[in-house]
C-alpha cells in the first residue's frame, strides 16, 4: 500500500505527526562572545534576533503537544571523521587557540536567552553538522510516528539545513520555520530558504504555522 503524500503545508504540520527540532541554540553559536561568533567575525545580533520568535514558537508547540527534540553540538576530534577535523574553521580555531563548542565548557551550554528544554523533551547529542548522522534522532522520530520536522535553531545554512536535507533523504517532510532561524549573512540565510523551499520541503513563518494549528482547534470545536 502506497502511503498518502502530504502535499500541502496544512497537511504536513498537523501536530499528531509533527516534531519541532531545535538545532544547537548554544552560547558559542549565539552569544556575543561565543567562540564561533568570535572566530568567524559574525554579527551576533543577526543570530539573536531569531531567539524571541523561537521562544514563542517553542511555547506554542508545547501547548499543542508536539514532540520537541533539541540537538546539542560538540566539537570533539576524537569522535570526528578526518574530513571534519580538516575543516578550515577547525584548523583556524586551533591555530588561534580558540576552543570551539567543547563539552563541559560554557560555550557548549544553552544560550542564556533561549527557553531551555523541559524534562519531558529530548536532547540529541551530535558531533557533526547533521542531527541524524550517528545519533538516535531517526529512531526517536519513527518510534513516535513523526512525518514532518519543523526546522529551527542555528546556524540556518549549516546545521539546520544539513539536518533538513538528511531528514528529506530519510523520508520526512522538512519545513523551515523562517523567523526561528538565522545565518551570519543575509545571503547565506536567503540561500537556505531558497534551497529548502525549492528542493527539499517547505518554508513558513511561525505565525503561519500557529494559525494552521489554531484553525484545527476551531474545526474540532465546531
Amino acid at each position: 500500500m502506497i502511503e498518502k503524500v502530504l502535499s500541502t503545508l496544512e497537511e504536513q504540520v498537523q501536530p499528531e505527526h509533527t516534531a519541532l527540532i531545535v538545532v544547537d541554540p548554544q552560547n558559542d553559536f549565539c552569544a556575543t562572545d561565543g567562540a564561533v561568533i568570535r572566530l568567524m567575525g559574525w554579527d551576533a545580533s543577526r543570530i539573536q534576533k531569531a531567539v524571541e520568535p523561537l521562544n514563542r514558537f517553542i511555547e506554542k508547540a508545547r501547548k499543542k503537544g508536539l514532540l520537541i527534540v533539541w540537538t546539542q553540538s560538540f566539537v570533539d576530534p576524537t569522535r570526528a571523521k578526518p574530513s571534519f577535523v580538516a575543516r578550515t574553521f577547525i584548523t583556524n580555531a586551533k591555530a588561534k587557540g580558540i576552543v570551539l563548542v567543547k563539552e563541559g565548557l560554557n560555550g557548549a551550554d544553552w544560550y542564556s536567552g533561549v527557553t531551555k528544554p523541559t524534562p519531558g523533551e529530548y536532547v540529541i547529542t551530535k558531533y557533526h553538522y547533521d542531527g541524524f548522522e550517528d545519533t538516535d534522532l531517526d529512531l526517536l522520530l519513527r518510534s513516535r510516528g513523526i512525518k514532518t520536522i519543523l526546522l529551527t535553531g542555528f546556524i540556518a545554512n549549516v546545521c539546520v539545513e544539513t539536518t533538513g536535507r538528511h531528514g528529506y533523504i530519510k523520508g520526512y517532510y522538512p519545513v523551515l520555520v523562517t523567523d526561528c532561524t538565522e545565518a551570519a549573512t543575509q545571503e547565506e540565510y536567503d540561500a537556505t530558504v531558497y534551497n529548502i523551499k525549492t528542493y527539499f520541503g517547505k518554508v513558513a513563518t511561525s505565525e503561519h504555522i500557529a494559525k494552521i494549528w489554531g484553525a484545527g482547534d476551531r474545526s474540532r470545536n465546531e
